[in-house]
């Protein structure tokens, strides 16, 4: 009876063991299989403790160094152009070939061929052949074309000088209208005797001056062939 009764208690023992060695095992397998899926998929896990230092890593600027600006003249900057050159107009004569005939006389009085009596002359006499071409001498607009029975055929011209010339004595087939922009040398009309206040004094250009103010100016003062007075 008692051996029956230990026969039974062994195999419960026997049972029980093995029991928990079963549960034992499915517990070693479940804790790797849990191990293994947190590790991602069974690849070893970095050591936390170690840190990675990046090859060749970039110091950051200082923010207490000024940074030097590039120099200017290093740059391929285009070239200045050059500045416009200012050409000042220079007089020239009336006539290509003349002869000096009765000077400006602002204030000596002289004797008329004419007119037969004394008085002031305001402008040069230039004395050559009726036909003769004459140009303008100096730079400027023309500003009236007219004729006077006194003075003939009578081209002015504004110069860019701020003075004004007035060719007097011309022929009636001028060369230029009222408007018209000349430069010194530009043909304007042709030598007449067309001034009947100085008809005896033959075929001439009478060329006067005046200056903003209305003066007159000696013309002689201003050309090439002229003298400062």
């Amino acid at each position: 009876m008692n051996k029956e009764n230990n026969k039974k208690t062994n195999k419960k023992l026997y049972i029980a063991l093995l029991i928990c060695t079963v549960v034992a095992i499915i517990a070693i397998v479940a804790t790797s299989v849990a191990i293994g899926l947190t590790s991602g998929g069974g690849d070893p896990v970095e050591d936390p403790g170690t840190i990675t230092t990046p090859d060749d890593p970039q110091t950051p600027d200082d923010p207490s160094t000024p940074q030097t600006p590039d120099d200017p003249s290093d740059t391929n900057e285009p070239d200045e152009p050059d500045e416009p050159t200012v050409t000042t107009p220079e007089y020239g004569m009336p006539l290509a070939s003349y002869t000096l005939g009765q000077e400006c006389k602002l204030t000596e009085l002289v004797w008329s061929n004419t007119l037969h009596w004394y008085s002031t002359h305001n402008g040069t006499d230039f004395m050559a052949d009726a036909g003769t071409q004459v140009n303008a001498v100096y730079d400027g607009t023309v500003t009236s074309v007219k004729y006077t029975t006194q003075e003939g055929y009578v081209v002015t011209i504004e110069q860019s000088d701020g003075l004004t010339a007035i060719y007097k004595s011309l022929s009636a087939d001028t060369l230029v209208e009222e408007g018209d922009a000349v430069t010194t040398g530009t043909p304007i009309g042709y030598v007449s005797d067309s001034m009947t206040s100085e008809q005896n004094d033959g075929a001439h250009l009478h060329l006067e001056m005046k200056d903003a103010d209305g003066g007159y100016v000696d013309p002689m003062t201003k050309l090439p062939d002229g003298t400062e007075k």
